[in-house]
Order: C-alpha cells, then structure tokens, then sequence
C-alpha cells in the first residue's frame, strides 16, 4: 500500500513536471474585457448558423417552426451548460496549485461536453422519455385530440420539454465536472499541452472559444440535434407530459 501511495505521487510529481516545462505564457481569462465579451457574441452566431445550415440540407425539411421549436432547445440548453462552463473554468482556475488558466480549463470541458457529453445527454433523454411517457421534438397535446401539432403545436408542451432538457444538460454537466475532479492532473496536462502553445493571450482566446467551440459545437449540435428532433410519424402521438 505505502508503495502505491509513493508510486501515485511520484507520477502527480512527473505530470506537474512536465506542465512547468510547457512554460506559462500570458494568462488568459474568459471574459476579462470587451474582447472576451466580442468573442462570446461570435460563438452564439456559428452556433446558431450551424443549426440554420443542418436544418436547410435536411431530407425531408422539418417546418420551420418546428425547427425553431426544437433548435431553441439545444440553444437553452448551450447557455446553460455556457454558464456553467465558465463557472467551472474559472473555479478549477482557481485551486491554489493549479497552473492552467481559464482558457485552458474551459478548453478541456468543451472537448468533453461535446464527445463523452453527447452520450450522457442521449442516455439520459432516452431514461426521461421512458420516465415520463414523451417524445422529444412532439409538440402535440395527445393523439385524442386529432389536432396537426406541426402546424399548431402546444407550446406548454414545448417548454415542459426545454425544462427537462436543461435538467438533462445539468446533469451532465454535474458527471463531466466530477470526472475532471478525480482525473484532474491528467487534465490539467492535457489543457496546458493544447492551449499554452498559443503564448499570446488574445489568439488563445479566439483557440478557446470561437476556433475549438465552432468545430465542437457544431458537431454536438448536430449530433444532438439528431436525437432531439421527432423521430416518429403522423399519427403515432404518445399523451403528453403531465
């Protein structure tokens, strides 16, 4: 046991190591001043452009409505998890012995949101929609009201399903959050490795928030997406949530 112990510290000891010998260029923080703030504007724009392009190559094209009904959504849920993000950030930015700053702490969590995130967010919709008796992306009140809920959807209906889905994407989040906490070090690593190349702390902020987050987040939000919208036919409406 005592040489275990010995060995996890010796190889703690060797990661620090390595993270000092990457250098530490000009820290970089989130939203230090209008720059930060400019940035994030941006991101909101290719996010919302990357949904509008995957809506417009669509066969069979969703209605417009309903595609604004399901993208705000992941929308919602972009902000919640945003916040949350840069929360995390600045809070793992924080620990007195750490030497990633908040750029590259919000770069580890927005390559984990968008890989191993995306399975969480399925599993646990697909749990909710079993809990709850639903189907995400219907808009309808209940097959026994014969009304065309794509041209008159229930918009109780739609904000039940937004609640939910900032629930799902929180929790997520809460996993991601813990899964850093343990394996900390190693991502530590891993953010200093791909981010404090960039010594200058403007370009790493375009890296961090625009380059990594465009690229990232339009494959969540497609894949996402994907999951989110209807997946059954006319006809075939579930009741709806209670």
């Amino acid at each position: 046991m005592v040489l275990s112990i010995v060995g996890a510290q010796a190889s703690s000891s060797s990661f620090r190591r390595s993270m000092i010998l990457l250098g530490t260029p000009q820290q970089c923080n989130i939203l230090s001043d209008w720059f930060g703030f400019f940035v994030q504007g941006l991101l909101f724009a290719f996010c919302c452009g990357s949904l509008l392009l995957k809506w417009y190559m669509e066969n069979p094209r969703r209605k417009f409505k309903i595609f604004l009904l399901d993208s705000s959504k992941q929308i919602v849920g972009a902000g919640v998890i945003h916040c949350l993000n840069m929360f995390c950030a600045w809070l793992f930015a924080s620990f007195e012995d750490s030497l990633a700053d908040e750029c590259a702490w919000y770069w580890v969590n927005i390559m984990i949101d968008t890989t191993f995130g995306c399975i969480i967010c399925w599993a646990i919709l697909k749990l909710t929609e079993w809990l709850f008796g639903y189907e995400s992306g219907n808009y309808g009140k209940g097959a026994q009201t014969g009304i065309d809920w794509e041209n008159n959807p229930d918009y109780s209906t739609w904000g039940k399903q937004i609640a939910i889905w900032c629930v799902i994407v929180s929790l997520m989040k809460g996993i991601v959050v813990i899964i850093m906490y343990i394996w900390s070090p190693f991502w530590e690593w891993l953010a200093i490795l791909c981010t404090h190349w960039i010594e200058d702390r403007y370009w790493r902020l375009m890296f961090v928030m625009i380059i990594t987050p465009t690229l990232m987040n339009m494959f969540q939000f497609w894949v996402t997406d994907s999951f989110l919208k209807w997946q059954g036919k006319k006809g075939t409406e579930r009741e709806p949530l209670k």
